[in-house]
């Protein structure tokens, strides 16, 4: 498929498939915008797009690490994930033990505490907290967010593990309580909970992806059982759930946003704060299968990426197409507002290199 893109941002076509073993032509576009410096700004495409992510982007080792950036690559969303990877700022300068950080986008907001280095300590049978160390700037993630495997005990060959977010920090299992001392706690909290246990039941709290194991995420997963093994295999098990191609937790997926939508970043940069609008998000595509036109619609963008560090953010936009026999049978794809070239090659049934060979030739 010949793709013409009337914009900067980056695209590119794979296949997909549903649960029912139905493939699809999937079409996936990116692009990727700058904060404005001026307060009274508006973002920017940025010079230099970032690519496709081909295939998930970890912290550390896969497996043992968090997610930085999922694979842009899902097959559909029926809700657009916000997602943000990036630093807490102390204000003015001043180094601070905690600071408060926030991400709004229109109505949706979300807010939670980020804290210094901190550890355990022990009184007899009470666990408490060191208090934290005053930071300038502290990296979080849900590497730093509440979970983890504990390996206190060196004997422990089948150590226990905080389900929730087994790559995080500052759980410990009950029995181990002698070698709690030392053992750091998450740097991020929910705002209406106090971490005061490292046995207790807290929610991780931050603003990247969550793992595609992690139990609110793995529900929609499906049943891979003897009988998927046997008659199923390699396609989709049938109670497989779309929403699992939601890599934002449930908290952070909002209705696909409009242009103009208001977004403000809290404390997540040096400044304290950003504020700015969304640019145009509804994104003109069209695609043919021949000489047919199978889809010419405005899409909206069902991701958000802020890249808090490096000033950007991008947009995701996708659609899926029912294949009827194989891929190729898709000849051109649009993305953005064909020009008056390629609307006259599609009205004189021309290729599109064609026409525009031929409105040179006839200029000169």
């Amino acid at each position: 498929m010949q793709i013409y893109n009337q914009t900067r941002y980056v695209s590119e076509f794979t296949m997909g498939m549903d649960k029912t073993g139905r493939e699809f032509l999937s079409l996936v576009v990116k692009g990727t915008f700058d904060f404005p410096d001026d307060p009274k700004g508006n973002p920017e495409p940025s010079k230099n797009q970032i690519p496709l992510v081909m295939a998930d982007e970890f912290t550390g080792d896969p497996g043992y690490s968090a997610t930085l950036w999922e694979s842009d690559f899902a097959f559909r969303k029926k809700a657009c994930d916000v997602v943000l990877n990036g630093c807490a700022y102390a204000l003015g300068g001043r180094p601070a033990k905690t600071m408060r950080v926030g991400l709004k986008v229109g109505k949706w907001s979300k807010v939670f505490d980020v804290f210094g280095p901190r550890e355990w300590r022990t009184l007899g049978p009470a666990a408490m907290a060191t208090d934290p160390v005053p930071f300038y700037k502290q990296r979080f993630s849900y590497d730093n967010a509440f979970g983890g495997v504990d390996r206190l005990d060196p004997k422990d060959d089948l150590p226990g593990a905080y389900l929730p977010n087994p790559v995080g920090i500052g759980w410990a299992a009950g029995k181990n309580h002698a070698y709690l001392p030392g053992l750091a706690l998450p740097n991020t909290q929910a705002i209406d909970e106090d971490i005061s246990s490292p046995y207790g039941d807290y929610t991780p709290m931050s603003f990247g992806p969550i793992s595609r194991a992690a139990p609110t995420r793995l529900k929609y997963a499906g049943t891979y059982d003897q009988n998927w093994i046997d008659n199923v295999f390699p396609f989709l098990p049938a109670d497989f759930d779309e929403r699992y191609f939601q890599m934002a937790p449930k908290d952070q997926q909002i209705p696909f946003p409009a242009a103009g939508t208001q977004v403000g970043i809290v404390n997540l940069t040096p400044s304290g704060s950003e504020a700015f609008r969304l640019p145009e998000t509804g994104l003109p595509l069209t695609v043919f299968r021949k000489r047919d036109k199978v889809f010419d619609r405005v899409v909206y963008p069902d991701t958000l990426l802020f890249d808090t560090e490096a000033r950007v953010f991008s947009m995701v936009w996708r659609i899926d197409i029912p294949i009827h026999r194989i891929i190729t049978e898709f000849t051109e794809a649009w993305i953005g507002l064909p020009t008056d070239a390629m609307l006259r090659a599609r009205a004189e049934g021309r290729g599109y290199i064609r026409a525009v060979a031929a409105s040179e030739s006839d200029d000169a």
